[in-house]
């Protein structure tokens, strides 16, 4: 973020860094009998104080989803806000019970949450905002919550974005 004075000019540099930046997760990708996390395509560079909003979405037929963040050179985290599907599965198509939708505020962006999903074989959400610090880049990982032969699948409409921001 930069801070304009009248009469100044904003160089093409400056105006490109206050649009937010955005990664898809180009095709659909399938993890099948492991609960060992793998690197997504959502690798989001970082270059400063920013805010990343990830939009995960995932198909489960039985296995539920287990997921992280990995960073690489100094990027630190000061917060991660998640709401996902929770632990729960039902069977009932088009069911939403709030009992089993997460919300949580934590601060590691190592910590792994897991997940069932509310009905087998539907598209399933994950939502969550990071505020990161540092230089480098932060890569949304994921597996099976409980090994099983059914894939779960991270879908290719999967996207994060990450604005800068300045501490005021």
């Amino acid at each position: 973020m930069i801070d304009f004075y009248a009469g100044m000019v904003p160089t093409a540099d400056e105006l490109l860094a206050l649009a937010p930046g955005y990664v898809v997760q180009g095709s659909s990708q399938a993890i099948t009998s492991s609960v060992t996390l793998a690197d997504s395509a959502i690798v989001v560079p970082v270059a400063g104080l920013s805010v990343v909003d990830l939009s995960a979405r995932y198909t489960s037929l039985a296995g539920g989803i287990r997921w992280a963040w990995r960073s690489t050179g100094t990027v630190t985290l000061a917060a991660r806000d998640i709401m996902s599907a929770g632990q729960a599965a039902t069977t009932t198509a088009g069911t939403a019970n709030i009992d089993y939708v997460r919300w949580r505020q934590i601060a590691t962006i190592g910590e792994e949450q897991t997940s069932a999903h509310y009905d087998v074989a539907s598209t399933q959400l994950i939502r969550e905002r990071l505020l990161v610090d540092g230089v480098g880049t932060i890569i949304f990982q994921f597996a099976q919550a409980s090994s099983n032969a059914s894939a779960t699948t991270l879908n290719a409409a999967s996207y994060a974005t990450v604005s800068q921001v300045r501490q005021l």
